[in-house]
């Protein structure tokens, strides 16, 4: 009797599990389903607020005389083994003068321990100017080296938020060849691309 009590109690337990794998099975094919039935729209979406965002960049890049516009993201690149959070940059957006190199893609998953300082900087202040990048070079001798492989020779970068306040990014305009024409004036024009970015890169976290 206790041997078929045992027997039926397993299978009892078998049974549950195969259940519950069933379970899971179907929840997962329902989720997949629902991702996939919502992609195209997510990729519409994306693709269309990718545009404004160029387009606006581009708009300022002529206004400003800039030879380079950019968008950078902040962003988990994984984990250290300690499981402290290895923070990155990468560079989601650029728009270019002719004649100008594409940097977008050398640009990617940079660690923001190789940038403290100028990323402390942008935290704190909302905003970096430097109107001749070798007055960084020995206080921020790696932001210093990274803009020099980029032949910036000067720049205005500006942190990016999300709607609590907290920072997501940095909008970089940058001067490789052309005059530096960042007045103050002209900063009103840098802030209102600044808030239309915040707003879009809002939109695509719904």
């Amino acid at each position: 009797m206790n041997n078929i009590a045992n027997f039926l109690n397993d299978f009892s337990l078998l049974i549950l599990a195969i259940s519950a794998i069933i379970v899971a099975i179907i929840k997962l094919y329902k989720n997949t389903k629902k991702e996939i039935d919502t992609l195209p729209k997510k990729i519409k979406n994306q693709v269309n607020i990718d545009d404004s965002i160029i387009s606006k960049m581009e708009d300022l890049k002529e206004f400003l005389n800039a030879d380079r516009v950019q968008v950078y993201d902040f962003h988990n690149g994984g984990h250290y083994a300690n499981g402290r959070s290895a923070l990155k940059t990468s560079c989601s957006y650029e728009v270019i003068r002719t004649g100008v190199s594409h940097k977008q893609n050398y640009l990617q998953s940079i660690p923001l321990s190789c940038l403290s300082r100028f990323v402390s900087k942008l935290m704190n202040d909302g905003f970096l100017e430097v109107r001749n990048l070798e007055e960084i070079k020995d206080e921020m001798p790696s932001t210093y080296q990274l803009k020099k492989e980029m032949e910036i020779n000067s720049f205005y970068d500006v942190i990016l938020n999300n709607k609590n306040g907290e920072p997501i990014g940095f909008l970089a305009v940058q001067y490789l060849k052309n005059k530096y024409n960042i007045t103050e004036k002209n900063k009103q024009e840098v802030l209102k691309l600044k808030f239309f970015v915040e707003e879009q890169l809002e939109k695509l976290m719904k």
